[in-house]
């Protein structure tokens, strides 16, 4: 009985193990590159067995000044996500439990912002930090980037908060809790796994956006992303150097996520199920 179960679920599992393939071999390839001699990297036939070099991490590292590119993308990603959770917690609490009037339009309406191309709000936003004098700080780009994550952070938080039981505020007040107390006492703690997987979502959102960073950003406040930019000379792309650096402007995002699983994992199948 138990063998006919396992040949039940033998397409499931090569699924799987084909799916995890295509999606980790880009990874795979693009590391192992990072590690190979230039001449190695695009040759005819792919090399599969080779003599580990670290030339293009101590170039990226020491010459290119990639961690100071790297510590731009921490503090911007950083704080962007907390204004973006602050701004989605206050939104999600005010449709979700204080039921604001006509708070589902809203949702919708804050939901559709996303959906707007990033390059029809780049010009203005431009305009708007010139004349503010905020180009190339870090401060413009967290405000654009809170800008940018609100609507999916609300929505999400949103969801979260539908699925507290709202007896249980009801019940701090009687208590003697003020509404606030009640939101930071009894509310957040229940949907911090929720709020957790957003904060995740909205800091890969912001480390990995090009466009406004390499539109309000010059010398100072660049991003790793916009760093690899610089990797394509007149001369050629080096690709080496590129696939060095891009495997370390992954790593801290791979490391929060592993960290991060059991919170994200609990956080994205919250209120998976509903009565």
């Amino acid at each position: 009985m138990k063998r006919t179960k396992h040949y039940v679920k033998l397409p499931s599992y090569v699924v799987l193990i084909v799916a995890i393939l295509f999606f980790i071999f880009p990874i795979y390839w693009a590391v192992a590159t990072s590690f190979k001699e230039a001449k190695l990297a695009f040759s005819e036939s792919p090399v599969w067995l080779f003599k580990t070099r670290f030339e293009n991490y101590k170039v990226v590292i020491f010459e290119r000044n990639l961690p100071r590119f790297l510590i731009n993308s921490v503090i911007v990603t950083l704080l962007s996500t907390l204004l973006t959770l602050a701004l989605g917690v206050c939104v999600g609490y005010s449709i979700a439990i204080r039921k604001i009037k006509g708070g589902n339009q809203i949702a919708s309406w804050i939901l559709s912002l996303r959906m707007v191309p990033p390059i029809v709000t780049a010009v203005p936003i431009y305009l708007i930090a010139r004349r503010l004098n905020l180009l190339d700080t870090h401060l413009v780009l967290i405000l654009v980037y809170a800008f940018m994550n609100l609507p999916v952070a609300s929505w999400l938080i949103k969801s979260y908060f539908e699925d507290i039981p709202l007896e249980l505020e009801e019940a701090a007040i009687v208590d003697g809790c003020t509404y606030s107390q009640a939101l930071v006492k009894i509310i957040l703690p229940l949907a911090s796994p929720g709020i957790a997987a957003t904060g995740v979502i909205c800091a890969i959102f912001a480390w990995n956006e090009f466009l406004y960073a390499n539109i309000l950003t010059g010398n100072v406040a660049n991003t790793a992303p916009v760093a690899l930019t610089a990797y394509a000379t007149p001369v050629g792309i080096l690709w080496g150097e590129i696939f060095a650096a891009g495997s370390l402007i992954m790593l801290p995002v791979i490391v929060a996520g592993l960290a991060l699983q059991r919170y994200l994992v609990r956080g994205l199948t919250l209120g998976a199920l509903k009565e």
